[in-house]
């Protein structure tokens, strides 16, 4: 049976393809050379990724010559222009530009053997480890695991100090250190057994929000051996467990999602990111008045699966600065969605509605996401939901080759691309963030 969504339609026709249709007049919004921009045009969009490009806003007029030598400077081929909000392209530059590029556009540089090396040893390390929550671990509470500091792409082992015992202990010094704490791959159990512990033996106050660490650290852990291996029908049961767990807890607290996610993202790890993303998404949901427990389940767990297709990609494109992608290789980071589709179907008791947000995490009202170009009469609410969730954590999270913007800088972002988010729900979303911050 092939899939459908939710109007009945084939998702597997078509190609994976981008529209740069944004409902104007095709006479008002152009695509152009980046090399025949001039001061007064008015930018409505670059063709290339939104990181790719040293502009916060991709929406403005051309005022001053530094904005200009920007978009020489970032080896961008093509920008779009709204010839209603200000000049068009000279024809005779227009000529010129299609023979010959623009003297400032940047030669990618190709990397150095260091640094593809330095490169290809830091996806081996990280990939053998685990990012865990500072806020998890307990000052003077004993470890049985190894701890690792990552800052950038250097990764160190901890030497912890240890007790009359010989037991490693958790010192103020190493929760205040900068940078983010890994274990390996192997001690996940361990950590896990340290989380029931520290979770037993608190009786303050604050117990509801040290429980939803608990939540959120074992999520990640799951949806991390899921991912590693996506045919695990066990895992996929304890990752349905988690998502109730996790609508129960923001029920019982009145939407205050505190300790569900992770702040500091110092690089992309697809088991944290989809845990935020599950957790902002059904944090929304109920923000907006959703109450059934099919729809918030339907909407949690497709959240949290949404990247399952990213499991089929080698960590060395996985991790890869954008800059450094191929053609290929953005492809293959495209067909992440229909892979994941593929792999979630292969379950028993996985509704056509939980498949929504999976599908549709990047599509937008415009119709120029992928992989359909669905407009926004054609968006399930969990796909609007979703492309903002998932939008937001990505801009808030730094990895190789881009730094994260502010939360206020992403959420700047989302307003003032309305024509692609719900205001309405970004709405809702702004007060999600606004309890846990409180």
């Amino acid at each position: 049976m092939k899939p459908m969504n939710k109007c009945g339609r084939d998702i597997r026709v078509g190609v994976i393809y981008e529209r740069v249709w944004h409902g104007k007049d095709k006479a008002m919004r152009k695509k152009i050379p980046a090399g025949t921009t001039r001061l007064g045009m008015y930018i409505d969009g670059f063709d290339t990724s939104w990181f790719k490009t040293p502009f916060l806003r991709h929406r403005f007029e051309i005022k001053s010559q530094d904005q200009l030598e920007k978009i020489m400077e970032s080896g961008v081929a093509y920008v779009y222009i709204d010839t209603e909000k200000g000049l068009d392209v000279l024809e005779e530059e227009a000529r010129k530009e299609s023979v010959e590029l623009p003297a400032k556009v940047k030669v990618q540089k190709l990397p150095t053997i260091a640094e593809e090396k330095a490169y290809t040893d830091y996806v081996k390390a990280v990939d053998d480890l685990l990012q865990i929550d500072k806020l998890s671990l307990v000052e003077a509470t004993v470890v049985d695991f190894d701890l690792f500091v990552k800052t950038d792409m250097n990764i160190v082992p901890i030497a912890l100090t240890r007790n009359k015992e010989g037991d490693a202990v958790i010192t103020k010094e190493l929760l205040t250190a900068t940078g983010e704490l890994m274990i390996n791959r192997a001690d996940s159990e361990k950590y896990r057994d340290y989380l029931r512990r520290a979770a037993k033996t608190d009786s303050s106050a604050q117990s509801q929000v040290n429980k939803n660490m608990l939540i959120k650290e074992n999520a990640k852990l799951l949806v991390h051996d899921l991912f590693n291996n996506p045919g695990n029908p066990a895992k996929m049961e304890a990752c349905k467990d988690t998502v109730e767990n996790v609508i129960t807890s923001i029920m019982d607290t009145k939407g205050l999602i505190t300790n569900l996610f992770t702040i500091n993202k110092y690089d992309f790890y697809i088991y944290t990111h989809s845990v935020n993303v599950s957790v902002f998404s059904v944090a929304t949901a109920l923000a907006m008045g959703i109450q059934s427990e099919g729809e918030l389940f339907a909407i949690g767990m497709g959240s949290l699966l949404h990247d399952i297709g990213m499991s089929t990609i080698p960590p060395e494109v996985l991790h890869k600065p954008f800059e450094r992608l191929t053609d290929f290789e953005i492809g293959l980071m495209r067909g992440h969605v229909y892979e994941g589709l593929d792999i979630v179907k292969l379950y028993k008791g996985i509704t056509p509605e939980t498949l929504l947000p999976l599908v549709e995490h990047h599509e937008n009202l415009m119709g120029t996401g992928y992989p359909m170009g669905l407009t926004g009469d054609k968006l399930h609410v969990s796909g609007r939901i979703i492309s903002i969730t998932n939008t937001y954590d990505t801009l808030t999270t730094s990895r190789p080759g881009f730094k994260s913007i502010t939360p206020y800088e992403a959420l700047a972002h989302l307003r003032d691309h309305k024509d692609l988010y719900d205001a309405d729900i970004l709405k809702e979303f702004i007060t999600v963030l606004g309890k846990s911050s409180q």
